[in-house]
């Protein structure tokens, strides 16, 4: 029931997405090329998390920003049909930041984002009630650069109100630097896990491999640590001195991934607030992201009736890597 369900408090990037496909190459100077598929919607990590939460049912609130003009407002259109309380998000004199994606079976996933409104998005948009839910998932770090150098302290107000505090930074198009990474590390003193992907996790650490990699990261934190691996699943490593379980799932065949990372965070936070564990709250996010894949572009998440019939099956857990091969 909703009613028994932990409201989530979603912070972080709200914008809008323009993902292309298939788009293998740019074009040679002044040339025009066609594309199979152009597809508008919400996006930002914290745009894609708080509408998945939303149209699955959850209690959740997204808080956030848009600018103020006619993007932002065909977005925040779109998050209320979805089931998001918009009143929580805010809006500034600032043209609405765009990602657009270029798609393309052969090769990977590349972003052009512009600055626009969440350059300013900062502490003091965000009211003291924003850091009372039971669980809060901190996201788009490196997008809201005004809000980065509080983001220690955010997580320590919620955490210090009760909250599970998740953390999903993103990845740095600024190459990572040791300070960059020490102000990582030191978020993540006051969060209760750590939700990278495979790639940011060896770049946040250096390591050479997965299990150098968790060993490195296990020096600096002891929480929960969910690597998202993409389409082989994840990994879940509850504290220092558990087992590392590894969550796989048969790869589905999507031409359009932009956002399934966000969608996995909305489905752990989901599992969460309905009093799963790390480990069934994983498998929840996996199942849940996979299908998310599979939706039209228009419709990039799961009502509650898509959710009764969820197959979590599809989500098995694997190979256990014990705490002393992460030690």
């Amino acid at each position: 029931m909703v009613s028994e369900l932990k409201t989530v408090a979603v912070i972080g990037n709200v914008q809008a997405d323009l993902v292309l496909r298939p788009v293998a190459a740019l074009p040679p100077p002044g040339e025009e090329r066609f594309v199979d598929q152009i597809s508008f919607r919400p996006g930002g990590s914290g745009g894609v998390a708080g509408m998945v939460l939303a149209a699955a049912g959850a209690r959740v609130r997204l808080f956030g920003s848009l600018g103020r003009d006619p993007i932002g407002g065909v977005i925040r259109l779109m998050l209320a049909d979805a089931g998001v309380r918009t009143a929580d998000i805010g809006e500034v004199d600032l043209p609405t930041s765009i990602t657009v994606a270029l798609e393309a079976a052969e090769s990977e996933r590349c972003f052009l984002t512009s600055h626009g409104h969440m350059d300013a998005f900062s502490r003091d948009d965000l009211a003291d009630e924003a850091l009372t839910a039971p669980i809060t998932l901190l996201t788009g770090y490196f997008t809201t650069p005004a809000l980065q150098a509080d983001v220690r302290a955010i997580a320590s107000q919620a955490r210090g109100n009760g909250s599970i505090v998740l953390f999903d930074p993103g990845s740095d198009q600024f190459g990572w630097s040791d300070a960059t990474r020490e102000m990582l590390f030191s978020a993540l003193e006051e969060c209760d896990c750590f939700l990278p992907n495979e790639a940011e996790l060896f770049a946040i650490t250096r390591g050479e491999t997965v299990l150098d990699a968790l060993e490195k990261l296990r020096r600096r934190f002891d929480g929960c640590l969910v690597v998202k691996m993409g389409s082989k699943g994840c990994l879940v490593s509850e504290n220092g001195e558990s087992a590392t379980v590894e969550i796989r799932i048969d790869p589905v065949q999507a031409p359009d991934t932009t956002g399934a990372g966000d969608s996995f965070d909305a489905g752990f936070a989901l599992g969460l607030s309905r009093g799963l564990d790390w480990v069934g709250s994983a498998r929840l996010a996996v199942a849940l992201a996979s299908e998310v894949l599979k939706q039209p572009a228009s419709r990039r998440y799961l009502t509650p009736r898509d959710l009764e019939t969820l197959d979590l099956s599809v989500a098995c857990i694997g190979e256990v890597v014990p705490a002393s091969r992460v030690k």
